[in-house]
């Protein structure tokens, strides 16, 4: 069966955390999930030609991985209301709902091409709790929440700005990234926007990937005035930074 192979590679690449990793999640879930990823990847356009073949590691396990480490380091509950800006397929979004304790699950993304796919197989699925959200983060989401994560949208740290009115006060922002170098001028950054740096997790048992690191920003203040800033500024602003990752 599929779901061993994923619970061997888990093994294999987490061998001391593996038997945790297994106590948290639906693998019947995961592996139905898994499943829609290989059929729709070429009808949705989820991953480019050379990571079709690593739909399982570079996606499906590091998303697995990802979700285990911030459960370990914030309280996450039935009652706890979580989203994923830019979720495309559902990554890591979804592998929250496939939490055996799973949060209220909200998928935001502006491009209906995936997302709605993922929608129909939710619903096929009957797997009602969660919720979908066709829009940028940035427009008027009139709902608020405890956990927002990102995987691959706006560049950090100005993917804070762009979520930051959806973050409940003492709501944790946590984007995951590649390589980070903690700076000064981005922590006065981040408190203009009310946050502030809690810590940062190097992900090393997926050193295989590359640098992967989680950062931990709790909404503990009022935005400054002036902020959020429009998606015309932020645009500006990251060009001029040499930043091009506008989706």
């Amino acid at each position: 069966m599929k779901t061993d192979l994923i619970l061997q590679r888990l093994s294999e690449l987490f061998p001391e955390e593996k038997n945790e990793i297994e106590t948290k999640f639906d693998f019947n879930k995961i592996l139905k999930f898994y499943e829609f990823l290989q059929k729709e990847n070429l009808r949705g356009g989820f991953f480019s030609k050379k990571d079709t073949e690593n739909i399982l590691e570079r996606h499906l396990i590091e998303s697995i991985y990802h979700v285990y480490r911030i459960v370990k380091e914030v309280s996450v509950s039935r009652e706890t209301k979580l989203a994923d800006v830019g979720t495309g397929p559902g990554l890591p979004g979804f592998l929250f709902y496939c939490l055996l304790e799973f949060p209220k699950v909200t998928l935001i993304d502006s491009q209906r091409r995936k997302l709605s796919l993922l929608e129909k197989f939710a619903k096929e699925e009957k797997f009602s709790e969660i919720q979908f959200i066709y829009s940028r983060a940035e427009e008027k989401v009139c709902k608020k929440f405890d956990i927002i994560v990102t995987r691959s949208v706006v560049s950090y740290p100005w993917s804070a700005e762009v979520c930051i009115n959806l973050l409940n006060e003492n709501g944790y922002f946590i984007p995951f990234l590649g390589k980070f170098i903690q700076k000064k001028e981005d922590e006065i950054y981040l408190e203009n926007l009310g946050l502030n740096f809690k810590k940062v997790v190097r992900l090393s048992a997926l050193g295989f990937l590359g640098e992967r690191h989680l950062i931990f920003l709790k909404k503990t203040a009022k935005i400054k005035q002036g902020y959020p800033r429009s998606w015309k500024s932020i645009k500006e602003e990251m060009r001029h930074n040499g930043e091009d990752n506008l989706n």
